[in-house]
This record gives structure tokens, sequence and C-alpha cells, in this order.
């Protein structure tokens, strides 16, 4: 019957008690032999009263026990009367003599028997020495009953709480009456127990009808099973979470709450973060396992079994189960990788193919690292679904092949032009030129006119090859950027282009230069490429004028997209007077080839603002131009700072 009655629940809560608590059931009939009783329970106060253990005392004759003389006199007359005894004894112990109470009452089949140790207090008051059985030493008894009763349940950790029930004109159970509430309950309320005793639960706390434990406790109290639930409820705008077993006890209800506010606190916390987590892997197309490497039991989360088509625990949490899905040839590599792993507690990092629900081939990604807890290996880490990224891998070393068999057939090119398209053309502009030492004077003007397109087209078919040696051969340098003093730079490009700028009477406006990191040649290329298409495009009758500024500047102060807004820049700017060109060609004219004039007009192979474009992009920079027809172009030059 006990072990009906009191559950793992009833137990802890029965344990806690400063009162021995002892259940025994008679073997026999009824007789005065101390031998005719087994013990059926004892809480963990009465195994320290007899140094015993549940195992041991359990079961066990309680004749054969220590210290019980006393205690069996008591049991026998309440099972023989059937009426409840208290009664006083002592027990001499090594330390001293130790006085106790015992309470005992039929209960079912046996005898309820408590065992309370007095205090010395009220053991050496007058009034305890009245006369065993008159009208003051029992009111002094029941006194000291009460008090010893209250402070026990006082001082457990559970509000407890007996209830009476209250029928309705059919007989049926509709409320239960708070006959004893102890003061645990305060501690929650605010409110004296004496207060709410004598009221229904319903009257109490209307909503119980609502959540259900009316029904509970009605249920508990028609079949004499115990019942546990946890409920919410609120007490003056605060929510606690009570956790409580109700047992039914003789002709009421008697139930132990738990307050597991803090618990359901981190549980709703903890299924939040788990909830933040099952999103974030869904988000981010991983999932994570936690695998028990003795047992061979993997835990994975919901994720996991999405990636492989599947709903959350559709498939077992074996090992086994996971090489099942895995592509035939793949199969020993990860065996092997896992068993490396786990024989050196290493980390494993590997790339598997398996096959999907839907018989879908995909690319798994699995990163896993040991450690040990309490005695036992286990691996934690993460699967990705590495599908789309393998793809693009292989897509890319296919671009990265026809790259290659560009940039070959460009070196071939090269080779062409460097050597086999020049060689026939200097024999081209060799015999062109003894032609014409030798027929000087003696060709009509028609044929000279011939000659003389023969040698200015070979002449630009030469500045045409090498322009395109020049552009081709630009990422070609293995020259390492250094720090460049763009003064030096421009002087050396003034002093080269000194017989034209005289010619010109141009006027050149420069300032103070900064220094930056690169290449020196290159920089030079650039810098005569746009002084000398300043120099080359000039209005009639205006004198050429080329003004040269510089700035540092960051990225996001210019509003030109394609700077980079954290970096700090040196802007150049070549702004001359000349003939400028039209808006819808300040991108366009720096296209390989382009011309925006006539052959004839202005000489140049349309290759000049190309290379420049090529040369500042090898430097990280940028380099886009403005113009205003007959008022003049900009060319600005942005290259990152030295850092």
């Amino acid at each position: 019957m006990v072990n009906n009655m009191v559950g793992s629940f009833f137990e802890d809560i029965v344990d806690g008690f400063n009162t021995a608590l002892l259940y025994i059931e008679p073997e026999t009939d009824v007789t005065s032999k101390s031998s005719a009783y087994t013990l059926k329970y004892a809480n963990q106060k009465a195994l320290d009263f007899f140094g015993k253990t549940t195992e041991v005392v359990t079961g066990l004759n309680f004749g054969k026990l220590s210290n019980v003389d006393g205690i069996l006199t008591v049991a026998n007359k309440v099972f023989t009367t059937k009426e409840p005894n208290t009664t006083h004894i002592s027990i001499k112990k090594d330390d001293g003599v130790f006085n106790y109470r015992v309470d005992a009452k039929c209960l079912n089949n046996g005898l309820l028997i408590t065992l309370a140790e007095l205090e010395p207090s009220y053991i050496t008051d007058a009034e305890s020495k009245l006369p065993l059985g008159t009208k003051q030493s029992r009111t002094h008894e029941l006194e000291i009953s009460n008090l010893f009763g209250v402070r026990v349940l006082d001082s457990n950790d559970s509000i407890i709480c007996y209830l009476k029930p209250i029928f309705n004109n059919d007989g049926e159970v509709k409320d239960f009456r708070i006959d004893y509430l102890n003061n645990r309950m305060d501690e929650i309320t605010n409110e004296e127990a004496d207060k709410i005793v004598g009221l229904s639960i319903l009257e109490y706390y209307p909503k119980n009808s609502e959540n259900g434990v009316i029904e509970i406790l009605k249920t508990c109290y028609a079949t004499g099973e115990n019942k546990e639930y946890t409920r919410e409820f609120i007490f003056k705008e605060d929510s606690f979470w009570l956790s409580t077993r109700a047992v039914k006890m003789n002709d009421g209800l008697i139930l132990f709450s738990k307050d597991v506010t803090k618990e359901k606190k981190y549980e709703n916390e903890l299924f939040i973060q788990n909830r933040l987590l099952s999103e974030a892997e869904h988000v981010a197309n991983i999932g994570s396992f936690r695998w028990n490497l003795e047992k061979e039991q993997i835990k994975y989360s919901d994720n996991v079994y999405r990636l492989f088509g599947y709903e959350p625990n559709e498939f077992d949490n074996q090992y086994d189960r996971l090489l099942t899905f895995l592509h035939p040839n793949d199969i020993e590599k990860v065996k092997t990788s896992f068993k490396e792993a786990k024989r050196k507690k290493s980390k494993t990092d590997q790339v598997f193919r398996v096959y999907t629900k839907s018989n879908e081939l995909k690319y798994m990604n699995t990163i896993g690292e040991c450690y040990q807890k309490e005695g036992n290996w286990y691996m934690v880490g993460v699967i990705r679904d590495v599908t789309t990224q393998i793809e693009a891998e292989s897509v890319l070393q296919i671009k990265n092949a026809e790259l290659k068999r560009t940039n070959a057939d460009l070196e071939a090119f090269n080779r062409v032009a460097s050597h086999d398209l020049q060689e026939p053309l200097r024999k081209i502009q060799m015999f062109a030129s003894r032609l014409h030492d030798e027929e000087e004077g003696r060709l009509n003007s028609r044929s000279q006119g011939y000659l003389d397109k023969i040698k200015y087209s070979s002449d630009r078919m030469r500045n045409l090859i090498s322009n395109l040696l020049s552009y081709s051969k630009i990422d070609e340098v293995n020259e390492q950027p250094k720090r460049v003093d763009l003064n030096d730079v421009l002087n050396n490009v003034l002093e080269d282009l000194g017989e034209r700028i005289n010619e010109l009477n141009a006027e050149i406006v420069t300032q103070n230069l900064p220094v930056v990191n690169g290449i020196q040649f290159q920089l030079e290329q650039l810098f005569a490429n746009l002084v000398g298409n300043s120099l080359k495009y000039i209005r009639e009758g205006v004198q050429p004028q080329i003004k040269i500024e510089s700035s540092v500047v960051n990225g996001k102060s210019d509003n030109l997209e394609t700077l980079l807004p954290n970096i700090n820049y040196v802007k150049l700017q070549f702004i001359d007077n000349g003939i400028g060109f039209e808006k819808k060609y300040q991108e366009k004219i720096f296209e390989i080839f382009q011309r925006l004039h006539g052959k004839t007009e202005f000489t140049g192979t349309g290759l000049g603002l190309s290379i420049c474009k090529k040369i500042v992009q090898s430097h990280n920079g940028v380099i886009h131009a403005q113009g205003e027809i007959n008022k003049g172009a900009q060319f600005i030059v942005y290259l990152p700072t030295l850092l």
C-alpha cells in the first residue's frame, strides 16, 4: 500500500522530515509477539535511528531491530484496540539518553508509526512531569504534538496542502475545501495561510476550472491514483510555476507542490536558444551532431535530417545507419577517417557524397572534434551541404582551364607580334625607303603618293604592334612595386616630350606631387600617354595648357562607386583646354582600338587610353574621364596611398 501511496516525489519530501516514519504489517494474526511484524517502509530519519540502509531494513522482521521494545508495546496495543495511541519512550545510546514521542495508528492492513525526538526544554518542563493520563498532561502532549507537526511541515521546502471534497446534491465532487496549508504558500502570495484555509480551491483560484486542475483532483479522489501536474499560477500579477503531486489520503487529498518557476524559466530560455540555433542552422544550411564514441550513438539536430531529405527523427541514430547514405566509393574513406579520429581523439574534416531520401546526390562536409566528459568520449561537430560550393568550384576550374588556354593564345600572339609580324614589316619599310631613295625625283606625283602611303601605313602598323605588345605585357611585369616619387615620373615625361611642348608653346602647370607605391616605368608610361594625349588634341589658335593637380581623398568622399569606401587615395587630375569630347564617350574612350576621330585627323592607334586604364587597374586604382566639346578634357586617376 505504501509503495502505491508514496511515489518518488513523496519519498523526497518524507525523507526530508525530522520525524522518523515507519510502516509495519503483521505477518500472522494479531499476537503479543514482537516478531509478528514486518517492516515495509522507513524514511531516512528512521533509517538513521536504526543505523540501517533501505536495502537492509525493507522486509526485515521488525523485532530484530534494536531499541524497538517500547515501540512494539505501542504497536501491539494499537493493533489490538484499533485506536490511535501516543506514548513517550527513552532510548539509551552511547552518547546519552534520548526521549522520543511515539505516535501509532492503523492504516490499511498495518500500522503507521512516527518517532519524534523531544527537545530537552519540553522534557525538563515542570508540566511534563505531571502524572500520565491526567487532563493537564494530555493537553500538554497535544500542544507538543501540534507544535512539532507544524514545525515539521513548515520546515519542508514544498507547499503542503490538505483538501476535503465538497459534494453536490447528486453526491458528486464539485470542489475541494482547503483544510490545511503550511506557511510556504506565504512566500509566494504574501498572504497568511490562515486567511486561505477554509476557502475552496475554486474560490481562492477560480482559474483552476480552466487550467484542468479541478478535473485532475476529481480523478485522483475518485480513482485513488496519484496524479502529477505542472501549471502556471498568477498571484498579484506575478507568474509562478508549481509542480504538484496529488495523493489520496483517507477521505481527502494531500497536495505536495514545489516552486519550479526558475527551472521553468531556464527551460523556456533553453527552448528559445535551441529554437534560435535550429533556425540559424536552417538558414545556414548546416546541422550539428553529438556522437557517443563508446556506444556509437549519434544525436542529430533537426536540420541534419532535413539535409538528408527526411523529417526530424525519421531515421535512427546509429553510426551504421549513417553509412547507408554514403556513395559506395566514399564509404571506406569515411570509415577510415572516423576510425582515425576515434583512435587519436583528433579533429576530422572531410567531404563525402550522400544519397538523400529522394535519391539526389549531394556533397556533405563534416567537421568534428573529440572531448571527454564523465569518463566517456564524445565527438561534436557540424554537417554542411556543400553541393553548391563544389559545383561552383568545378565551374571555376573549367573557367580557369579556359583562361589558361586564352593566356596561351595571347602568349602565342605576343610571339607572333614581336617577331613574325615585325620582320616582314621591317622589310616593307626597308624596301620602301630604298625605292624612295633610288627613284627620288624620277617618280611622277601619283607614284610618289603611293610610296608615301606605303611608308605611312607601315609606320602606323609598327606603332600599332608596339602598343599591342605594351598592352598585353602590363600584367606580366615581374618587378615588385616600390615607393615612387611622382615628381620624378613627371620630370622624366616632360623631358621626353620637351620638343613637342616647345613646338606647341604649351604651358604645363603642376604642383608638388606625392609618393605612391608602384612600378616606375609603368607610371611614366601612364603620365606620358595622358600628357601626350592633351598635346595631341589641341584647339587651333589656342595656346595649349595642361594642369596637373593632386590631393588625398577618402574612397567614399568622391561618390565614385568603383572606389573602396574605407581606403584613402591619391587623386591626380590631368586638365587641358583642348577640343574635349562629348559626355557619352567618357567610358567608351578607354576601350581598346576606340577612336573618336578619323585616323587622318589625329595620329594614333586607339590604344593609348586603354593602356592607361590597364596600368591604373594593375596598381589597384581607378581612372575616369570628363570632357566638354571645345572646352577641354580632364582625366582623373585614383591610386591607393601608401600604408
